[in-house]
């Protein structure tokens, strides 16, 4: 029972830490908030605060794998209350709740990519997680695609991986701030190039 609620505990304090570090990225910018500004925020010391993380980064990635988590269950939610709609309505939307999730936490994963280069989430074990996630939900509409269009030769897999190279953290800020691409941009070009070929033959 003792072990139960040191663990209830620890989680209850990893929220509060992943809550106030969110408050003050949005307020101040990553790049402006120190990880003894975060402590003081969420109200524990700084020791406590490097027991559970290394360095601003890996609450960084933390924080970005807390809303992977939640965009899952928003995708599965919303496939599982709209399983008789179209599918092409439900591949768009799926898309687009992983493109909000990216826009969402731009600033935070802009921040880690420059103090890591952009191959730090190669590394993280959420991310290889999450991109199967999302890749399994994709693969599946893509057959079902397949099955109800004629003479339509897909390559789920191989579309899906496609799909998700151009998902990348990485990518997306690269469109983002070096294409000057809006996230409505981004939106209509992966549905221009992806999907709506698919629904054209």
């Amino acid at each position: 029972m003792l072990e139960k609620n040191l663990r209830k505990d620890a989680e209850i304090r990893r929220q509060v830490i992943l809550e106030k570090a969110a408050a003050l990225f949005a307020e101040y910018g990553v790049e402006h908030v120190s990880m003894r500004q975060i402590a003081r925020e969420a109200g524990v010391g700084q020791g406590t605060l490097y027991r559970s993380y290394n360095n601003k980064g890996e609450l960084c990635w933390d924080l970005i794998g807390e809303s992977c988590i939640q965009n899952y269950d928003r995708i599965q939610s919303f496939l599982g209350d709209h399983t008789s709609s179209p599918v092409k309505d439900r591949l768009e939307t799926v898309l687009l709740y992983h493109l909000e999730s990216l826009e969402t936490h731009s600033p935070v994963l802009a921040a880690i990519q420059a103090n890591s280069g952009g191959d730090e989430q190669q590394n993280v074990p959420f991310y290889s997680e999450h991109y199967e996630s999302i890749h399994s939900v994709i693969v599946q509409l893509l057959n079902e695609v397949a099955k109800i269009t004629e003479n339509l030769a897909l390559d789920a897999v191989f579309t899906a991986d496609a799909i998700m190279a151009i998902l990348r953290p990485d990518v997306y800020i690269f469109q983002r701030q070096h294409r000057g691409y809006s996230p409505e941009e981004i939106k209509n070009k992966l549905f221009h190039v992806f999907i709506e070929p698919l629904f054209h033959k």
